[in-house]
């Protein structure tokens, strides 16, 4: 392995896909990621490695093969069904893509890449989206939303799921897609180590950290406030991050699409997907 090759396997940039039904396992993927010190990506264009979660089924087959044909080279395509599964997975993605001679034959035998799916269908494999959900809406000239229809593509749920896990992650979503990366690391470490077996005992005080900083925050509320002013993105965030500490489960507000700004639907969508689904 040359010096430039052993330097880019220092900053892999992994997508991560979760397929419908498989989020403990998404969360297994990306605390993996970081404890190699690699990057998660949320663009095709800038990915190294797709490592999918779960067992592509017929449904979803055309949505990861549209992903992978937007990942430029050098890349690699991992499929993992567990969590043991992944140091493998991620050892063997390393070796591929320091192998300067494969790369280039598979350069030369990449199809043309397929363009993204349209504005006006979201899903169902999307970053910072809920896994199997796609939603199709028609929008009048002000950029609106008149129709929408909205489905799920059936999935096996996974039988440990676990609740305090997913409404963590769900928060760090929320606050992640208001471009608050570095709140949403901090429950990113949560995840993290509460797989590693810490105590949530020990770590609700970091819970607590984290909703004092959204509550404080006039720069997150006047953001939230101006991207999404039809629902209260902020108060979902505190409501998840308190039910984390209480131990609770949340249900969702109810989601109302028609009149909403398309531009807002990630936005909406996160703020209103139930914790457990699938």
């Amino acid at each position: 392995m040359g010096l430039i090759a052993s330097l880019a396997l220092l900053r892999v940039h992994v997508l991560v896909v979760e397929l419908p039904g498989r989020p403990l396992l998404r969360l297994h993927a990306e605390a993996a990621v970081r404890a190699r010190g690699w990057v998660l990506s949320t663009d095709p264009e800038d990915t190294d490695l797709v490592l999918v979660c779960g067992t592509p089924r017929p449904e979803v087959v055309e949505a990861v093969d549209g992903i992978w044909a937007r990942v430029p080279g050098p890349r690699v395509r991992r499929t993992v069904r567990a969590a043991d599964e992944l140091p493998a997975a991620l050892d063997g993605a390393a070796r591929v893509l320091a192998d300067a001679v494969l790369q280039r034959r598979a350069a030369a035998e990449a199809p043309a890449a397929r363009p993204a799916p349209p504005a006006s269908r979201l899903g169902p494999l999307r970053p910072d989206w809920p896994a199997g959900l796609v939603v199709e809406v028609a929008t009048d000239r002000h950029g609106l939303v008149t129709a929408a229809g909205v489905r799920r593509i059936a999935a096996e749920p996974e039988e440990d799921a676990d609740v305090f896990l997913l409404t963590v992650a769900d928060a760090a979503r929320l606050l992640r897609l208001a471009g608050w990366a570095a709140l949403a690391l901090r429950l990113d470490r949560v995840v993290d180590l509460t797989l590693a077996g810490r105590s949530r005992d020990r770590l609700r005080p970091r819970l607590r950290g984290v909703a004092r900083s959204v509550r404080r925050s006039v720069t997150l509320r006047w953001v939230l406030a101006r991207e999404v002013p039809t629902i209260d993105v902020r108060g979902r965030v505190l409501a998840l991050l308190e039910a984390a500490i209480a131990g609770e489960a949340l249900p969702p507000p109810r989601r109302v699409l028609l009149g909403q700004p398309a531009v807002s639907l990630p936005y909406l969508i996160a703020a209103t997907e139930p914790v457990t689904r699938g």
